[in-house]
């Protein structure tokens, strides 16, 4: 049962790989179009933060909708909506009609229905695979995620060097419709959840209870937040560190995505191999991370700044697979779906305000005085949140 279990979360990653190649691309495109129209650090930061603040308010309710709801049937549907909204975009672009009001506007839309598909993806691991083997799928799908943000953003920057950006937008239409088809072969091979009822917000209200009831999973929420607003955010401005403080093209900001999506392949690649994760190991990797962003925020060279990124891509992707692991072990089924969808607003929503702060202080000052500001203070929150969960976890040692 397990191998067959597993078996098909196989199938799963090697389809969801090729679609999330194509999305990388898509988004690499959206945000050079965005600092090709405006020039702006701001309002590239915006277009960036406009995916992201629908989860804030979307992706809770969307959460609880994923426990009441056939994941596959419902993950088909929102994957069609998406390539739907993508060749629309695509199809602005490529008459030259896009603006900064138009982008920011269907960047929202795709945001709203990206909040439904976070939670029903989360909840399609546990539907999948057994517990027992719930780490290593989480790291699995780690790296398949960092290995196409590796990928798709080099293909990227090529491919609109080469025909603009507009096909780069249209390649994520395709991998939005390769999701779908996978999914679809899957249905029959996603086990039944147990189904809650009652209104969404004595749902929500379920879904915070198992978090306050658990020190470890508001260490992990609190983590995710906070790196979330500054590393990840980090990761996502790189395009702008392209332009800005290295002085290169499109190309550039490929390759600075993909030695963040390198770092965080091999990190994930090692958690794989892991049956158990290294203790605090998500604490030690966010504050190499923060430092790992002072330094390129520091660097003229471009040599260090890619090994700076590749390390925050490292961070990045151990700091999600321990902080989800232990989310997701630490719940009772019926529930991943909501707390999961808490989890995605917290990491996203964070990750949105992050970037609209990078903004606004690299308008003000510069974008690598900005990253060192960030970088100083998220080493700082770490440490904070380290000492309150040492704390913790005396006060419930027997004394």
């Amino acid at each position: 049962m397990d191998r067959n279990g597993f078996s098909s979360y196989l199938r799963y990653c090697a389809g969801n790989s090729v679609a999330l190649t194509c999305i990388w691309m898509q988004r690499v495109g959206v945000i050079w179009l965005a600092w090709e129209i405006s020039e702006s650090s701001l309002w590239t930061s915006i277009v960036v933060a406009a995916q992201l603040v629908p989860t804030i308010v979307a992706g809770p309710l969307f959460g609880a909708m994923a426990d009441r709801v056939p994941i596959a049937s419902a993950m088909i549907k929102v994957q069609l909506i998406l390539a739907s909204l993508t060749t629309i975009l695509f199809l602005i672009a490529a008459a030259d009609m896009a603006s900064i009001a138009m982008l920011i506007t269907f960047e929202c839309l795709i945001g709203i229905t990206v909040s439904a598909h976070q939670p029903l993806r989360m909840a399609l691991v546990p539907a999948l695979v057994p517990k027992s083997l719930m780490s290593r799928a989480i790291s699995l799908d780690s790296m398949v995620f960092n290995l196409t943000r590796m990928i798709g953003p080099a293909l990227a920057g090529f491919l609109i060097a080469s025909t603009g950006v507009p096909m780069v937008i249209f390649v994520g239409a395709i991998g939005n419709l390769v999701l779908a088809l996978v999914v679809w072969s899957l249905r029959k091979e996603v086990t039944s959840h147990v189904q809650s009822s009652g209104g969404f917000l004595s749902q929500l209200q379920d879904g915070w209870s198992v978090i306050r009831e658990s020190r470890e999973v508001q260490a992990a929420f609190l983590l995710t937040g906070v790196f979330g607003s500054g590393g990840r955010a980090a990761v996502d401005l790189f395009p702008l560190f392209a332009a800005t403080a290295f002085d290169r093209g499109a190309d550039g900001a490929g390759l600075l995505l993909s030695a963040a999506g390198l770092g965080a392949v091999c990190a994930a690649a090692i958690l794989a191999l892991r049956k158990n994760l290294p203790k605090d190991i998500e604490i030690c990797l966010a504050i190499a991370g923060f430092a790992a962003l002072w330094a390129m925020s520091r660097t003229q060279n471009w040599s260090v700044g890619l090994a700076c990124a590749a390390m925050l891509g490292c961070s990045a992707s151990i700091v999600g697979v321990a902080t989800q692991s232990k989310i997701q072990l630490s719940i009772p089924d019926g529930f991943h779906g909501r707390v999961m969808g808490l989890w995605i607003m917290m990491g996203l929503g964070s990750t949105a305000l992050g970037t609209i702060i990078y903004g606004l202080l690299s308008d003000v000052t510069s974008l690598r005085h900005a990253s060192t500001i960030v970088a100083i203070l998220g080493i700082l929150a770490v440490v904070g949140i380290a000492l309150l969960s040492r704390n913790a976890a005396e006060d419930r040692t027997p004394r």
